[in-house]
């Protein structure tokens, strides 16, 4: 391969690589959010929800 050849294909596995890794992190950010949204803040004991 030219020169100029492996110089695009390493521009583009970097490009893949890091948009994988860019992906992965907001992924991650939204599982969490989501997470802690569901965390009650004020738990109820099971008494209290059942009467």
């Amino acid at each position: 391969m030219c020169p100029v050849c492996l110089a695009s294909a390493a521009w583009m596995a970097a490009a893949a690589v890091s948009t994988g890794g860019m992906t992965a992190l907001v992924v991650r950010k939204v599982v969490t959010a989501r997470a802690a949204n569901r965390i009650p803040t004020n738990p109820q004991s099971e008494e209290e929800t059942r009467g």
